[in-house]
């Protein structure tokens, strides 16, 4: 599966240390706007942003460019922005999925049926493959819910998923 990830959820992955486990297992891509996002913590000295930098030196993350006449149309139809407006546009009319914890993206995708995921959603996911142990998922989770900006019954359901 090709994924395509925000800088939110990239950066929430690396501290829960699972993305180099998702990007182990799928093709994973990011948006040229997004990588720069993600770069900028490096100057502030953020491990999450060194490991992405890492992560794309080694070809793990692959960093496409954005078709401008695309990209406008979408901005047009949905009001998205930076590195949201950018994922949504690199999937858009392709089977890859996209990765990402914003609203308004998830809200994008719905609408244009492209397939999504959360942060969230890969915990279960490498827990239910046997990549992590429940109590490495719980952790992981834990992690999301102090970083992340998650109602409190969403990530109980999503604990819950776990049993």
């Amino acid at each position: 599966m090709t994924i395509i990830g925000d800088a939110t959820s990239l950066i929430l992955l690396a501290k829960a240390g699972l993305l180099e486990l998702l990007v182990d297992r799928n093709k994973s891509v990011v948006p040229k706007l997004v990588y720069e996002e993600v770069a900028k913590g490096k100057d502030k000295g953020r491990e999450d942003s060194m490991l992405i930098e890492r992560l794309v030196a080694e070809n793990k993350i692959l960093v496409m460019r954005v078709d401008k006449s695309t990209k406008s149309k979408i901005e047009k139809l949905f009001n998205l922005k930076r590195g949201e407006l950018e994922v949504i546009s690199l999937a858009f009319g392709k089977k890859d999925t996209i990765l990402t914890d914003d609203k308004k993206c998830l809200n994008a995708a719905k609408a244009l049926k492209i397939n999504f995921i959360n942060s969230l959603d890969v915990i279960v996911a490498l827990y239910r493959n046997g990549a992590i142990s429940r109590a490495r998922a719980l952790e992981s989770i834990d992690v999301l819910e102090e970083y992340g900006w998650y109602a409190k019954n969403l990530i109980k359901n999503y604990r819950e998923a776990l049993k």
